[in-house]
């Protein structure tokens, strides 16, 4: 094969790699294509792509994958940034992923570790300094719709998920390498060394089987005799927030959540969850009595979000629960604040409300994209957690299998209500016993009977994102040893070279 086929062919594998991870994440999804989605773009980036262009490899997987999918998720309405992101990212990987050098002079033998490190080593940096970001498109967030598969996340959190899934695909890969070198009689110094490759095969596919068969044993050991409640999440179907929307007023939408709400509770309802700012007011405040008497003759308890973002009043985004009594609880404070967005009062406190049912609380919309708020309300004893969301675009599509992994890492129910997109009941196993996505939007008044969680947590719970850090630490190892690797290599060339001169 010439040099030409050869960078041809890397080119068309790569793009490969993004179309299977485009196809692996909904609207599409096709779950499984993600445990091999990378293999086509590392044997194009070691073995096909001459070496100073090896880093086109991941720009273009990137560039297929993210540039549409970012597209998608944001949307026209966020700005010409966000819908070209995707090409910003693969502009960044192709000067960042210059680490094939690295790999070929250290005879392979940090190609998995390395791809493992730096893949989720980084996705640890997207969370904590990326906050419009944060969690999306995490590649183990593909598998959302498999509950038999993501039961572990309870224990090593998402990271773990993700940790297994570039373990199995750099594995897949490196076999892939040492196979093509042995039929093409690869002169032995720069083969990769096929005991080295059945030995990665190894750790990769017994990593897997313990994790499937540990995901079956939990998923079997649900707890008998959990209480059970029938949950309504209200979509109004408006697509604007309270505050921009002018056709909309307060009474229209007032009017609206009274209807639905009547709707759940002809079906059953005992608790109502509506959108974030849903209301342009404070419950409290204002629409009291009328709160009041709805709750009184559903006699459901009833999670009202709403923002205050009045001249003269402080600009916040919180959410209520307001019981059959008429008492309404502490309010909760949106904890992460995405750029563009400014309230002058931040979250940082989680309550949890104690009600007939059992213990349950509420986080509001980018908290579910972030893993501390779900787990610091468990930690609170949290069994049922609300998540309103005042989504845009395609995010509708995505965020029902960010906040199922924030029910199977803290073992606890999400019920998800959007504006107008999507809606969401998901048990504490991660199932979704019901999930709405209408890109086009609706209203709609989505019931169902869901099993609360312990309300004792998980070890995840306890432990949090130690296994994301640790990735994020070992991505730091990675970017100082091959410039240390490389100076002792080249100090020992030179004292070869002497060696060599003087005996000379």
């Amino acid at each position: 094969m010439n040099s030409r086929t050869r960078f041809v062919l890397g080119i068309l594998l790569s793009a490969l790699s993004g179309v299977l991870l485009l196809l692996s994440f909904p609207p599409y999804g096709t779950w499984w294509l993600a445990w091999f989605a990378f293999v086509p773009a590392i044997f194009a980036q070691y073995r096909l792509l001459p070496l100073k262009h090896a880093s086109l490899a991941p720009a273009i997987y990137l560039l297929v994958w993210l540039g549409p999918y970012l597209a998608r998720l944001f949307g026209s309405e966020a700005g010409p940034f966000f819908t070209y992101l995707g090409v910003l990212v693969a502009f960044i990987a192709f000067f960042a992923y210059r680490e094939r050098a690295f790999i070929e002079r250290t005879r392979y033998r940090w190609l998995v570790l390395q791809g493992v490190v730096g893949w989720v080593g980084f996705e640890m940096v997207r969370v904590t300094f990326i906050p419009v970001i944060a969690t999306s498109a995490f590649i183990g967030y593909s598998q959302a719709t498999q509950a038999w598969l993501i039961q572990p996340v309870s224990i090593f959190s998402i990271f773990g998920l993700n940790i297994l899934i570039m373990l199995v695909n750099y594995a897949l890969a490196q076999a892939v390498i040492a196979l093509v070198d042995l039929r093409q009689a690869v002169p032995v110094e720069a083969r990769l060394d096929m005991r080295l490759s059945r030995n990665w095969l190894a750790v990769a596919g017994g990593s897997l089987a313990v994790w499937v068969a540990l995901s079956l044993v939990i998923l079997n050991q649900s707890p008998a005799g959990a209480t059970t409640v029938r949950v309504a999440t209200l979509r109004s179907g408006f697509s604007l927030p309270a505050h921009h929307d002018e056709v909309n007023d307060s009474q229209v939408r007032f009017d609206t959540f009274a209807q639905q709400a009547r709707q759940a509770a002809s079906q059953g309802a005992q608790v109502i969850f509506t959108s974030e700012m849903m209301f342009n007011f404070d419950p409290q405040e204002e629409y009291t009595q009328e709160f009041r008497q709805i709750a009184k003759e559903t006699g459901a308890y009833i999670f009202i979000s709403y923002s205050v973002l009045k001249e003269g009043e402080l600009r916040r985004n919180q959410a209520v629960l307001l019981s059959p009594q008429g008492e309404f609880s502490e309010t909760y404070q949106k904890t992460h604040i995405p750029a563009g967005e400014f309230y002058d009062v931040q979250g940082g406190v989680f309550p949890v409300f104690e009600t007939s049912f059992g213990r349950m609380a509420t986080l509001i919309c980018a908290d579910g994209n972030y893993t501390d708020v779900a787990r610091k309300l468990a930690q609170g004893g949290a069994q049922l957690i609300a998540a309103p969301y005042k989504e845009f675009a395609g995010f509708g599509e995505q965020l029902w299998q960010n906040t199922t992994f924030r029910a199977v890492e803290n073992r606890t129910v999400v019920v998800v209500t959007g504006a107008y997109s999507v809606a969401a009941v998901i048990d504490p196993y991660g199932r979704q016993l019901v999930l709405d996505v209408d890109i086009d939007g609706s209203p709609l008044v989505l019931v169902s009977d869901v099993t609360l969680g312990t309300g004792k947590g998980t070890l995840y719970t306890s432990l949090g994102d130690i296994l994301g850090w640790a990735m994020l630490a070992g991505l730091v190892v990675f970017m100082i040893y091959p410039v240390v690797e490389q100076r002792l290599a080249s100090k020992q060339t030179q004292r070869n070279l002497v060696v060599e001169i003087s005996e000379a």
